[in-house]
């Protein structure tokens, strides 16, 4: 029975990381810009912020998880550093299922995922992968006709 405990604690795990869509975390206030320069500037290095973002993403999905009642037989730990991100520590669970949470931000580049680890820690497909999109809550626009920038 506990052969298959793993498979059926993941699969719970990815659709409730699915029932995150459109979730609002509140990491970072980043002012309307007082000019266009700065504006401009901002909209450059906006996608520096994915390190810190993408760590609390991280925090915030094991802390949803571990609101699950299938947590009597173990507890979702944040790995940082480690593979798998998040990971169900488990003395009853072998092998302890995982997830490897890779945060993107679309606006800066295309998709990458870059495991340092062994395709090995793949085989007993006990790790699943979870692509989460951030966005910022605002968007800076310049409006060209009132010469005037905004954020909405």
């Amino acid at each position: 029975m506990t052969s298959r405990l793993y498979k059926s604690i993941l699969e719970n795990a990815s659709r409730n990381i699915c029932h995150i869509s459109g979730r609002t975390l509140d990491i970072v206030d980043v002012k309307k810009p007082s000019t266009i320069e700065y504006a401009v500037q901002l909209s450059k290095v906006i996608s520096k912020l994915s390190p810190l973002i993408g760590n609390m993403i991280e925090f915030s999905t094991v802390d949803l998880l571990n609101q699950e009642s299938i947590n009597t037989l173990g507890k979702w730990v944040r790995q940082d550093p480690g593979f798998p991100d998040a990971l169900f520590k488990s003395a009853i669970v072998s092998p302890n299922p995982g997830i490897e949470i890779k945060a993107w931000f679309p606006f800066a580049t295309e998709i990458t995922a870059r495991f340092k680890d062994s395709v090995k820690l793949f085989e007993s497909d006990h790790i699943n992968v979870a692509l989460i999109a951030w966005l910022p809550e605002f968007v800076i626009i310049w409006e060209t006709e009132s010469n005037r920038c905004t954020c909405c």
